[in-house]
């Protein structure tokens, strides 16, 4: 499930926009990950989002490396760009945006 986690603008007036996804493990695998996906960007001016692992994607640098490096390297430019607080506080905004109200439940009809 993804979920744009944490909109927020930069004092530059750059727009990010955070995108979290949870893979939900069944059977053996009974563990949760939270992952950080993409980093989106654009300047006020501008409709679209430029989406940080497109332009990470096409460097040289970043095809040469094997799949752990690669994974790494993603690691490094998501922080460098956005700083890892800002990361952290993405994958509690997506945890708060599914936890459960348990004020409002619902109940299906027998």
């Amino acid at each position: 499930m993804r979920i744009d986690a944490l909109k927020y603008r930069t004092e530059d007036n750059q727009d990010i926009i955070i995108v979290v996804d949870l893979q939900v493990g069944y059977g053996y695998q009974n563990n949760n990950i939270w992952q950080i996906v993409d980093i989106g960007y654009k300047s006020s001016r501008q409709r679209k989002y430029t989406y940080l692992s497109t332009t990470i994607r096409d460097r040289y640098e970043y095809r040469q490396l094997d799949q752990k490096e690669r994974e790494q390297y993603v690691k490094e430019k998501y922080i460098e760009f956005v700083g890892e607080d800002k990361l952290k506080e993405a994958v509690m905004e997506a945890w708060k945006s599914i936890k459960p109200d348990l004020e409002n439940l619902v109940f299906v009809k027998a």
